[in-house]
């Protein structure tokens, strides 16, 4: 099985904003964390290219082992008379 790689999303190429001053923090209402939310984009960015030539290598080798069949069909009654 072809090893699966893997895609690295490349940084955004706009510049940062500017950090923003500290502010007196307001007590807050404790709240329970979340796992962070991947874009949208990065779940579609996967690289199926071992996808493509493991089909094309199996699609040759039906067409050959077939190939095989046709052939022995035509020469396996001329060597059982």
């Amino acid at each position: 099985m072809a090893k699966k790689r893997r895609v690295r999303s490349t940084p955004s190429t706009a510049p940062r904003a500017a950090p923003t001053p500290a502010r007196e923090a307001a007590p807050s209402i404790p709240t329970t964390s979340l796992p962070p939310r991947r874009p949208a984009s990065s779940l579609a960015n996967y690289d199926y290219t071992y996808v493509r030539r493991d089909l094309r290598r199996i699609g040759i080798l039906a067409a050959i082992l077939f190939g095989v069949q046709v052939a022995l069909v035509f020469i396996l009654p001329q060597f059982l008379r």
